[in-house]
């Protein structure tokens, strides 16, 4: 039986680790947890590629795979993911997204042994693929079988994310207490961001880019037709990339779930979000945003249900790094100027690719901002990602 040799294996392996340590174990490691819908906090950064098996293998004897391919045990937890699919995160593979995949691909095939993998794509960063497996193959035998390949860093299941919680449609601006609380649904007058305030100082600029992260943008809307970001340097439908970043008709982002160039909201969650931080002030139109000037840019992972994978959320955080990154070599002619990115989502466990790609974005001057969720939990007692 399978899990019983890999159960024998774990045994074997912990007792020639006692005998060259004189009999000591060494130090336990902290469990990581699943993102969780809109909370996101700075946590230890766990490799999940050091994950112990034992816990993996826990519960019952059921190993990941065994049962419910769209689910897996992980850190004592069952959670979802994409069956079959894979983040790995390989040394040596080339910066370029497009010689990332054939370079992958070309690694996958020095294995000696092991279940059938296939490279997708690239993630856009960090010399990150998705690979595909059959459905019913376990972490365990992934793993096994990319550990001794040549740069070999991690591999981790692909997590499913998910929206935390249905959001109003709010029809105008008296009913958004956050920016201005008159005690208009029976709140404390005053407790509020004093958006007024504000705006006395500033209603934001053109020259800043938010990316937002979510189900995409109604890029159409009467309310943020004209805080929406147009890529400067691409022509819509000539099918050429035109800025040379790996996409092709890029106009107004990218859409990472469906894997096209348009990231059209079908959801509403991310037309939401965009109208909070950036729906056009002082139109007579709708609602008024924290921005009345800003520029959009529609980044989608999720789908039409509010879900998706992580290797869709790591492509689309670093697309945005990315077009910072060019905006700043190129003097401004390209890219864009992202100075954050939004990221109301969560719901999967501690992801290493995911981990990479936000301290990339740092390092490249950007802010990755996440929600707190609508759980009522304290992010600061239960880790939630």
């Amino acid at each position: 039986m399978l899990l019983d040799s890999l159960l024998r294996g774990v045994r074997d392996l912990r007792s020639r680790r006692r005998g060259a340590a004189g009999g000591r174990r060494g130090p336990s490691r902290a469990q990581g947890r699943l993102l969780r819908c809109e909370p996101l906090e700075n946590r230890v950064l766990l490799s999940v590629a050091d994950c112990e098996l034992s816990t993996l293998l826990a519960a019952n004897g059921a190993g990941p795979g065994e049962t419910d391919p769209s689910t897996i045990l992980w850190h004592g937890e069952q959670r979802a993911v994409n069956p079959g699919h894979w983040i790995v995160a390989m040394d040596g593979l080339p910066a370029t997204p497009a010689l990332q995949l054939t370079a992958g691909a070309q690694v996958l095939q020095q294995r000696a042994s092991g279940p059938a993998l296939k490279a997708l794509r690239s993630l856009g960063g960090q010399r990150s693929l998705l690979i595909e497996s059959a459905p019913n193959v376990s972490y365990a035998e992934v793993k096994a079988s990319l550990s001794g390949l040549p740069g070999f860093r991690y591999v981790e299941p692909d997590f499913i994310i998910s929206l935390d919680a249905t959001t109003p449609n709010d029809p105008s601006f008296p009913s958004l207490y956050g920016l201005n609380n008159t005690g208009q649904t029976g709140g404390t007058p005053d407790a509020d961001i004093d958006a007024p305030e504000a705006w006395d100082l500033t209603i934001g600029s053109r020259s800043i880019v938010v990316g937002v992260i979510d189900t995409g943008v109604d890029y159409n809307h009467p309310d943020l037709a004209a805080n929406i970001w147009t890529n400067p340097v691409e022509i819509a439908g000539d099918g050429i990339d035109n800025d040379g970043n790996g996409y092709v008709d890029d106009v107004h982002g990218w859409d990472f779930y469906n894997n096209d160039a348009d990231p059209m909201d079908d959801n509403g969650h991310g037309t939401h979000v965009s109208g909070t931080i950036g729906a056009v002030g002082n139109n007579g139109v709708g609602v008024a945003g924290v921005n009345w000037q800003v520029q959009i840019m529609g980044l989608k992972f999720l789908g039409s249900g509010g879900s998706g994978p992580t290797s869709a959320a790591v492509s689309a955080l670093n697309y945005a790094t990315t077009m910072r990154q060019l905006y700043s070599t190129s003097g401004g002619t390209r890219g864009a100027n992202v100075v954050l990115t939004s990221n109301s989502w969560g719901g999967g466990a501690f992801s290493q690719a995911l981990s990479a790609a936000i301290g990339a974005s740092g390092e490249a001057g950007m802010l990755f901002v996440a929600a707190a969720g609508n759980a009522a939990s304290n992010n600061d007692a239960i880790s939630s990602y």
